[in-house]
This record gives C-alpha cells, structure tokens and sequence, in this order.
C-alpha cells in the first residue's frame, strides 16, 4: 500500500476523538447522581482510547497516555468510590463516587485495551 493510504482515517480520527472525550465529560456532567453515569461516561472516554488505539497503535496511544498514569487513575478512582461510600452523609458522595467510578471504567478499559491491542498491526502496518 501506499505510504499516505490511510490518511482520511487519520484525519476522520484525528477530528472525533476529541468529540469523544467531550461526549463523555458531558455526560458525565450532566447526568444525575447515582445513575450509574459514571460508567456509562467512562465507557465512551474508553471508545475514545479503543479509536485511538486501531488507528494509531498502542505504542502511540501508551505515549498519551502512559501506563503509569492509567494505574494512578485506576487506584484514584477505586479511593474515590471506596471513599464516597464510607461517607455517605458527606454532601457531594454522590458525585465523588460517579467521578470515582468515571476515573475506574476510564483506566481499567485504557488497561485491557493496551493488552488486547498491543500486538496488533496499526493500519500503517497493514500492507
């Protein structure tokens, strides 16, 4: 194939993956607590990653987001929800706990996809 034979999914990638992420955080922000919009943001952030990861590899996608970050927000998230349900009369509990379980589904998705996609070809690869 030719060198520049992807570039309109590149570009087409390149242009929805930020309408992605503000998907997510809006969904995130709009919807009401304990709903469950927590996970259902953190799974659009991890289409957003999975876009990221097909089109551009995991070596490009680990650089944006590093492993060592996905685990911090990881361990993050878990504190926030653990924490969120041992203070339930704390005002905003509600609201730290989706937050927590955005930040969970978020990085445990970013996680399994590196794995399941890190020895894949990229559509540069693929001839």
């Amino acid at each position: 194939m030719r060198p520049n034979a992807h570039a309109i999914v590149a570009a087409s990638a390149r242009s929805a993956i930020p309408l992605a992420a503000l998907f997510a955080f809006a969904l995130l922000v709009s919807g009401g607590p304990g709903d469950g919009v927590g996970f259902r943001a953190g799974l659009a952030f991890a289409l957003m990653i999975a876009i990221h990861m097909l089109v551009f590899g995991a070596r490009a996608s680990r650089e944006a987001l590093p492993l060592g970050a996905a685990r911090l927000f990881l361990v993050l998230g878990v504190l926030a929800v653990a924490g969120a349900q041992a203070a339930r009369n704390f005002t905003f509990a509600p609201q730290i706990a989706e937050a927590g379980l955005f930040l969970t589904t978020a990085a445990a998705a970013a996680l399994v996809l590196g794995v399941i996609v890190g020895r894949a070809p990229t559509l540069r690869d693929v001839e």
